[in-house]
């Protein structure tokens, strides 16, 4: 007998793809949208990213309005309109909330995260719009729709569970803001690097035996951290050095990192970068990844 979760995913999987003729195309649009307005505002950006919080922001902001247009539901079925119409208040503040925080992760997605985002965001849009109007139905503001209250909230609620099921395909099915250090262990062995040298002031990668390295050497001192970036795991080797020789600076997204030891400095990265110790042993550079990191 076939899996039945498999047999959800292989009829699911096609039937999403065959919308990437209008997804991929409104997902450029929206993707052009946003980063021409928060392009100009890289502090904003790292507050919706929740860079300061080493956390992302958007996951912990959808609680509120699940949670609330839930709670709408059970409060109209509970026969108890006042409650629900508070409940639907709350729970579009905490859409609008977490829109402007999932649209700062939004501009970086590629490929089928980019679809599946704008089918989450598309959902979570005719949701928010449903419960505009219920809301509308509650307060007066359109007699002629004085009866659909009810029904509209139940059909945005719907809406709402198929765009939190997409978002959990987005994270935890593509990886979508998962630190890519995660199950990365520390090592508590020295390691030598496939180089005797390292250029000065230069971006060069290292391998050190399964991990893959980016060092610097400025002086007599080198500095090490994990090639792979921890937002969406391009290849910090193919950055540049700003700042001084200060942080590098990720080619793909423009994640910053301090070179020291690999703590966040701008985003779209929330998480830091595995840092290393370095050392001179018998004529080989040795690293051994920091336990601070």
């Amino acid at each position: 007998m076939q899996n039945p979760r498999g047999m959800f995913r292989r009829w699911l999987a096609p039937v999403l793809n065959a919308q990437a003729v209008w997804a991929d195309p409104l997902g450029d649009l929206f993707q052009r949208l946003f980063r021409a307005l928060y392009g100009p505002f890289p502090a904003l950006r790292d507050l919706l990213h929740g860079t300061w919080l080493g956390h992302p922001v958007h996951p912990m902001i959808t609680d509120v309005p699940i949670g609330a247009l839930v709670l709408a539901t059970i409060l109209d079925l509970a026969g108890q309109p006042i409650g629900a119409t508070w409940a639907i208040g709350v729970g579009l503040l905490g859409m609008l909330a977490a829109a402007l925080a999932g649209y700062a992760d939004y501009v970086d997605l590629e490929g089928a995260g980019k679809r599946i985002g704008s089918l989450h965001s598309t959902s979570m849009l005719v949701a928010l719009v449903l419960y505009v109007v219920s809301l509308g139905s509650r307060l007066g503001w359109w007699p002629l729709f004085a009866g659909g209250a009810e029904w509209t909230a139940g059909v945005g609620l719907l809406f709402v569970v198929i765009g939190g099921y997409l978002g959990g395909d987005l994270v935890f099915n593509l990886g979508s803001q998962v630190d890519r250090h995660a199950w990365r262990g520390g090592g508590t062995k020295w390691q030598a690097l496939d180089l005797e040298t390292v250029p000065e002031d230069k971006l060069t990668k290292a391998k050190a035996g399964a991990q893959t390295l980016v060092v610097v050497r400025q002086g007599e001192k080198i500095f090490a951290l994990h090639d792979t970036c921890a937002h969406q795991g391009c290849s910090l080797s193919e950055g540049k050095l700003i700042d001084g020789g200060k942080r590098i600076e990720c080619k793909c997204h423009g994640s910053r990192f301090e070179l020291a030891d690999g703590s966040v400095n701008r985003g779209p990265a929330v998480f830091p970068q595995p840092s290393y110790e370095v050392r001179r042993s018998e004529g080989k550079i040795e690293v051994k990844r920091s336990t601070s990191s």
